[in-house]
């Protein structure tokens, strides 16, 4: 099969262009072969999804090339990662499609960032649900990356719906962490209100209040705006060393990290979030985990070693966290959950009997 790719890599770096970057280095290795059309459309956390004039000119030169690189190439089928459920990012999906969707050939629709079904039927109006529709609808396959994020894609009357969670390589052995006399949490991620930061900071405080020095909340991330900065900053002002902003990590700065702590937080109703990359990397380090009940999230942990919180709610996160650091270590449970569900081997697999559908 010959796959035309028509999706953005790194930068920024985000679950998505993560993800589209291991499947057009990947599948090759499982017989795929790949040409790609790099749609540069943000170049930071916060233009991602955002309208801009200059996105219809990268918009239409990117999707110009794919059409003429589908015909030369000869290529079996087109991927695209849909917009978030946001008005503009369905304009760009609309112009997108309208340039390079070529009903003679396959069209597979990997979401990564659901929500697009549930906004056509609450907010769009009837032009948008419209366009949407002659865009993105009747897809030869739309792939999803768990269970609870079908009847989203639904939506579109997608010919076929694969699931395929997401996968990244394995960070290998590791020495395991001993907790010591303060526990400490870790945030990664896009250091937003939805995503849950500034309710974790809260919960925090209200922990060290009760035990002066028994947690500390490490936060590697960007923010998505200066509103978001600021609120942080105001959260922490005066804290010390009870909560740390270490900016972006890269991956050696991530394991050391991951490596010395004991309680992975993610808050998270992010509103783009399907199935977060920082929980697999959690799991793969076998850490205990704090988490919300959003998308995704539920279907892809393990019985034991996670506990759930109700967002909005720092008393009862600060509850959880508390009886998280309470609980013995995980044993292997998390990463044997990592290793048996998302590798990124197990992933590509996946993707490749997935795209395997449109030959049917």
């Amino acid at each position: 099969m010959k796959l035309l790719v028509l999706a953005q890599t790194p930068p920024p770096v985000h679950g998505q262009s993560i993800m589209v970057k291991a499947l057009v280095d990947g599948l090759p290795s499982v017989g795929i072969e790949v040409i790609h059309v790099e749609m540069r459309l943000s170049n930071s956390s916060d233009d991602i999804g955002r309208w801009r004039p200059g996105k219809v000119f990268s918009v239409a030169r990117a999707a110009l090339a794919a059409r003429r690189l589908a015909r030369q190439k000869g290529c079996d089928a087109l991927y695209y990662v849909p917009a978030p459920a946001k008005r503009g990012a369905l304009y760009r999906d609309v112009l997108a499609m309208g340039l390079c969707r070529d009903r003679g050939r396959a069209l597979a629709l990997h979401w990564h960032a659901p929500g697009l079904g549930a906004w056509l039927g609450a907010r769009a109006t009837p032009v948008e649900r419209a366009l949407a529709l002659r865009a993105l609808g009747n897809a030869d396959l739309s792939v999803v990356l768990g269970p609870e994020l079908e009847a989203d894609a639904a939506a579109l009357s997608p010919r076929r719906v694969a699931i395929v969670p997401n996968g990244l390589p394995d960070p290998g052995p590791f020495i395991p962490h001993t907790q010591g006399a303060t526990c400490e949490l870790l945030f990664l991620g896009l250091g937003s209100r939805e995503k849950g930061l500034h309710d974790l900071v809260d919960a925090v405080s209200q922990l060290n209040a009760r035990r002066p020095g028994a947690f500390r909340l490490t936060f590697a991330g960007g923010f998505p705006n200066s509103t978001d900065r600021r609120a942080f900053e105001d959260r922490t002002r005066g804290s010390g060393d009870v909560v740390r902003w270490v900016g972006f990590a890269d991956e050696i700065q991530k394991r050391n990290l991951l490596t010395s702590s004991d309680i992975f937080c993610l808050p998270t109703t992010y509103a783009n979030e399907g199935q977060p990359l920082a929980l697999i990397e959690a799991l793969a380090y076998d850490l205990r985990v704090v988490t919300t009940r959003w998308r995704a999230i539920p279907g892809m942990m393990p019985e034991k070693g996670v506990w759930f919180v109700e967002p909005g709610h720092p008393a009862g996160l600060a509850a959880a966290i508390e009886s998280a650091a309470a609980a013995p270590p995980p044993g292997g449970v998390m990463r044997r959950q990592y290793l048996d569900r998302f590798t990124i081997e197990r992933h590509l697999n996946a993707m490749k009997t997935a795209l395997g559908l449109l030959g049917t």
